[in-house]
């Protein structure tokens, strides 16, 4: 049932033929870390992120698209369509976001504590990293040996865990909320971008030069391709040689790298993050139907959570994930970045971060 829809998921995945936005003005500045973080289940960090307003999607001229390649002339092409047409989104509550992915320890307290299995468990396997195969898409095929304990690479307990799926987060959700009295959640798509942009309008929350996602992510780099010979080199032709990038083959400890301007880590690379929201690949046009363009200039969509089930779903229901992982280009980690799965796959380069909701009676 399947096969097709996740064949194109990994197309998409693999070389990073997806979309990315220009423009996303913050209106607010958010606090730093919550105090209240220390009282957190699981020693969790939340920052605390204000309403506020910004641009969603890519920048829809022709132009913006121009520059994008210029600035990575030695990356593969990037298809932008998933993030079109760009537009404003208001997010009228506060929130608190996790400062980094869930981790292997955390997850694991989670399951000692209830006895959970994942989908991966129960369902042959994740998808995992088969380097030996020929065909680059084929070397990340399903395997019943691929779960979150054993995803095929070294992992200590503050790696992001892996090979977990969208029911197995939204698990995990539920678990903490009880345990700490408060709602916690996956981020809806619009919050995961606010919180990712941190009040910039460029390809990355870091600037524009993808040369620099190596200080800010873990991406598909020289570690990778020295280990791994015509790996990286798929997506990207320089920068390739085992000294330079970032260090890490597969994925590495959260917070090893420089948080953005609010405070938050991996949000560029490391692992595809899950998100609420159902997938449909013009959702942003779905949004702005019957509006016309001389009123999208002042429409505010505000708080956008899609949940509709598209042609798509017939094959299943396909889910949102976020931010690119160990395995993309710097391109396709920029902070716009859409792809998505089934809710009952896992693979290793996906994971999670969460969100807790802020009480009515917060300041």
């Amino acid at each position: 049932m399947k096969t097709l829809p996740l064949a194109l998921m990994m197309a998409t995945i693999l070389c990073g033929s997806m979309l990315f936005p220009k423009s996303a003005v913050a209106q607010t500045d958010p606090q730093q870390v919550d105090k209240s973080d220390d009282a957190s289940p699981l020693a969790i960090r939340f920052v605390r992120i204000p309403a506020g307003t910004f641009m969603r999607g890519f920048d829809n001229s022709d132009r913006n698209e121009q520059r994008f390649h210029l600035d990575h002339p030695y990356s593969n092409h990037q298809d932008f369509k998933f993030e079109r047409p760009s537009h404003r989104v208001e997010l009228t509550k506060a929130f608190e976001i996790a400062d980094c992915e869930v981790t292997v320890g955390q997850f694991r307290e989670f399951v000692e504590a209830t006895g959970y299995r994942t989908d991966a468990e129960k369902n042959g396997g994740a998808l995992g990293w088969f380097p030996d195969e020929d065909n680059y898409v084929d070397r990340f095929h399903a395997d019943p040996a691929v779960t979150w304990q054993s995803p095929g690479f070294e992992q200590s307990d503050r790696h992001p865990v892996v090979a977990v799926s969208w029911n197995d987060a939204q698990a995990f959700c539920r678990w903490l909320s009880e345990q700490d009295g408060r709602n916690h959640r996956l981020p809806s798509e619009a919050e995961w971008e606010y919180a990712c942009r941190s009040g910039t309008t460029t390809w990355y929350s870091f600037g524009n030069d993808p040369d620099l996602a190596y200080a800010h992510g873990n991406v598909a780099d020289g570690a990778l391709e020295a280990r791994f010979p015509n790996t990286a080199r798929y997506t990207r032709a320089v920068r390739l040689t085992a000294g330079e990038g970032d260090g890490h083959v597969f994925t590495a400890p959260v917070r090893s790298f420089k948080a953005n301007a609010w405070g938050l880590h991996d949000l560029h690379g490391n692992v595809w993050e899950w998100c609420q929201d159902r997938w449909a690949e013009d959702a942003y046009d779905r949004y702005l139907s019957g509006i016309s363009r001389r009123e999208r200039e002042q429409f505010v969509l505000k708080d956008p959570v899609f949940d509709e089930a598209t042609d798509l779903h017939q094959y299943g229901d396909w889910r949102v994930m976020r931010g690119g992982a160990w395995t993309c280009t710097p391109a396709a980690t920029r902070a716009s970045i859409r792809t998505f799965a089934e809710k009952a796959d896992s693979s290793v380069y996906t994971g999670f971060r969460i969100v807790r909701e802020v009480n009515a009676d917060a300041k």
